[in-house]
C-alpha cells in the first residue's frame, strides 16, 4: 500500500475518533478549560512514553524545534479550549459545525505560506463544504447563545487551520507521535496553573471519561492526523476531515438517542461528498506517472 493510501485511511480512521470529543464536552461535567488540562497531561505521558518506547528517544534536533513545537502548542491550545467551549455555550452542532469553516481557511491560507498558486479545484470543494454546513445551521442570532457557539467554533477553525499548516511546512519529516507530545505537552504546561486553581474537582465519573478522552480520542486520534499530515496537504486533510460533524451526528443518534432533521442529513451528504471528492482528487494525483 502506498504511503498516500495509507494516510488516507489513518485520516478516516482519526476523523471517526475525533468526532466523538464533541460528546465529552457535554458529559463530563466540567468547564472546558479544565477538561483541556486534564486530557493533555495524560495524553502527553501516554505519547513520551510510545515515543521513546518506539525510537528511543525523544529530544528534538534543535532549539529552533523547540520554540516551533511551543507555538504550535499555544495554537492547539486555543483551538481545543475554543472549540469546547464553543459547545458548552451552544451544542455539539454549533460548535462542531463551526468549527469547520477551517478547510476553507486553509484553502486559501496554504497558498500563501508556501508560494504556491490557489488550486481551484480545492477551492470549489472548501465552497461545497460551506454549503453544506449551511444546510446544518441555515440562520444566526447574533443575540444569542447559538451565535457565541458559533464565534467561538471560528476562532477554533482559525487556530487549527494555521497550526495544521505550519506542522506539515515544519515537521513534514518528524514522527506524528513525536511531533503531537511536544505539542500536547505544551497545552498541559499552559493549562497547570488552571486546573491547580479551579474549584472544580472531578468525580469518579468525570475521571473515567477524561482518562478515554486522554488516551484514545486525543493521544491517539491526534497522532493519525498527524501521521496522514505527514503524506497528504494540509487542505485535503482538512477537507477530509469535514466528515467529522457527520459522525458526530452518528455519535448522538447512538449515545444522546438525538435523530437528526432533514436539513442535517442535506447538509452531511453535502459535506461527504466534498471529503469523498478530495479523497479521490488526492489519490489520482498520486497515482499519475511522473513526466519530464
Amino acid at each position: 500500500m502506498s504511503s498516500t493510501k495509507s494516510a488516507l485511511i489513518t485520516l478516516h480512521v482519526g476523523a471517526f475518533l475525533m468526532a466523538a470529543t464533541g460528546l465529552f464536552s457535554q458529559i463530563i461535567n466540567l468547564p472546558a478549560w479544565d477538561i483541556t488540562g486534564y486530557r493533555t497531561w495524560i495524553a502527553a505521558g501516554v505519547l513520551f512514553a510510545w515515543v521513546w518506547w518506539r525510537e528511543g528517544r525523544v529530544a528534538l534536533d534543535s532549539a529552533r524545534d523547540y520554540r516551533r513545537m511551543l507555538l504550535l502548542g499555544v495554537l492547539l491550545c486555543v483551538h481545543w479550549i475554543t472549540f469546547f467551549h464553543s459547545m458548552q455555550v451552544s451544542n455539539i452542532a454549533i460548535g462542531m459545525l463551526s468549527l469547520y469553516a477551517y478547510p476553507v481557511m486553509t484553502v486559501f491560507m496554504e497558498p500563501l505560506l508556501k508560494g504556491t498558486k490557489i488550486d481551484w479545484g480545492d477551492v470549489a470543494s472548501g465552497m461545497f463544504v460551506l454549503v453544506g454546513i449551511y444546510f446544518l445551521v441555515p440562520e444566526f442570532d447574533f443575540s444569542n447563545s447559538m451565535t457565541q457557539g458559533v464565534l467561538w467554533g471560528i476562532l477554533s477553525a482559525f487556530t487549527f487551520a494555521l497550526r495544521n499548516l505550519l506542522l506539515g511546512y515544519w515537521f513534514s519529516g518528524q514522527s506524528s507521535a513525536r511531533s503531537m507530545s511536544y505539542q500536547v505537552l505544551v497545552v498541559a504546561l499552559l493549562m497547570t496553573p488552571v486546573i491547580l486553581t479551579s474549584k472544580n474537582i472531578p468525580n469518579e465519573h468525570d475521571w473515567i471519561l477524561i482518562v478515554i478522552l486522554g488516551l484514545f480520542f486525543t493521544a491517539f486520534s491526534h497522532t493519525l492526523f498527524g501521521y496522514a499530515l505527514r503524506y497528504l496537504k494540509a487542505k485535503t486533510v482538512g477537507l477530509v476531515a469535514c466528515m467529522q460533524p457527520v459522525y458526530g451526528v452518528v455519535y448522538g443518534m447512538i449515545i444522546l438517542k438525538s435523530i437528526p432533521d432533514k436539513s442535517t442529513l442535506v447538509g452531511g451528504a453535502i459535506i461527504v461528498t466534498a471529503a469523498i471528492y478530495e479523497s479521490l482528487r488526492e489519490h489520482n494525483k498520486s497515482a499519475m506517472p511522473l513526466t519530464d
